[in-house]
């Protein structure tokens, strides 16, 4: 299944227009529509309420997925999210897919987000490593609660943020079974130089390194698993841990396995990739390194994208966000439907 997603950076769409472009990409072909999740500090059609604009994408779509990436469900209640997606999922006949992780961006940026969570900050000071780690049990405590409220009609749970006692979601349940697709991020490069969108992770050690992630985590509480950065060379060893991480009584059951990269189509590869690297440093931030720019944009003909692409297939990718990489994003979506589109469907 092939993706796409609009940031809207250049500022020219409005929300009545992300209803018409996914429109658009059903008649074009696309077989997904992504969702991006940035509810502060970004000025992008993410700002809007992802729940929300799923249930309206889900009126104006018949086929296509619905999908977020990265949706921040620890950022919300996890009662509040479990509700208002399966509302939103019921609307849509089962087509939604949760992508969900940890999120990033500048220290400063994430800690101002998390600010606006109450159940994240402890009483006492701490440093922004250790906010960091507690962000992270914070996330999975909240999939497990998510996805427990849609299996179970009634949950009791007591962790470290969450409790909850004989609590019930009704007759507001998904119409996906068992429930809707949660895929969860794992893995991601490390530049040579501090930025991009990975500032709060940085370090020498790690530099020029692509990190694998928390496998153990996506395969227990995941419906699959999305990833970024690697390369189809890459690939082969992170996805093999993935699948092996998953428990035993749920190594027959579907298993989504899918890719995010920045796309621009374009006569001259490297006009496409100074394109993407200006996405990239609109959105995250500048600096975004050269070498992390390399392993994030899939820019050049129509063809030869999709030869990129059938390399990550070959190996057992089954979903793709492509992210347009250019300030004309609705006009690179139509030339990937035109130029891209069926190279990749014949591979």
């Amino acid at each position: 299944m092939v993706g796409v997603s609009i940031n809207n950076l250049a500022g020219e769409y409005t929300l009545n227009d992300l209803l018409d472009f996914a429109r658009e990409a059903e008649d074009l072909g696309f077989d997904a529509v992504w969702l991006h999740d940035a509810p502060l500090g970004r000025r992008t059609l993410a700002a809007w309420d992802t729940t929300a604009v799923l249930s309206a994408l889900a009126q104006v779509t018949s086929r296509v997925k619905l999908c977020t990436g990265i949706f921040q469900p620890h950022l919300r209640n996890p009662v509040t999210v479990a509700q208002a997606w399966a509302t939103a999922d019921w609307l849509s006949g089962g087509r939604t897919i949760m992508g969900v992780g940890t999120g990033a961006g500048k220290s400063s940026l994430v800690e101002r987000e998390y600010d606006a969570v109450a159940a994240l900050r402890p009483d006492q000071a701490i440093s922004w490593r250790q906010l960091y780690r507690r962000r992270k049990r914070l996330f999975l405590e909240c999939v497990e609660v998510i996805r427990r409220l849609w299996d179970e009609d009634h949950v009791t749970f007591h962790g470290e943020f969450y409790h909850l006692d004989d609590v019930t979601l009704g007759l507001a349940k998904p119409a996906a079974r068992p429930h809707p697709p949660i895929v969860i991020g794992a893995g991601h490069y490390i530049p040579q130089a501090q930025g991009g969108s990975l500032h709060h992770i940085w370090s020498d050690e790690r530099a020029g390194r692509w990190l694998e992630g928390p496998y153990q985590e996506a395969a227990r509480l995941g419906d699959g698993w999305i990833t970024v950065h690697v390369t189809p060379e890459e690939y082969d060893a992170p996805r093999d841990r993935v699948l092996a991480a998953r428990p035993a009584e749920r190594r027959d059951e579907p298993f989504i396995l899918a890719f995010n990269c920045f796309v621009n189509v374009n006569d001259d590869p490297r006009t496409g990739w100074e394109e993407v690297r200006q996405h990239l440093n609109d959105f995250h931030g500048p600096p975004v390194p050269d070498d992390m720019v390399d392993r994030w944009a899939v820019a050049g003909p129509g063809e030869i994208i999709a030869q990129r692409l059938n390399g990550y297939v070959e190996r057992g990718v089954t979903l793709f966000q492509l992210v347009i990489g250019s300030r004309d994003e609705r006009g690179q979506m139509r030339r990937l439907a035109r130029e891209m589109l069926p190279h990749l469907r014949r591979g």
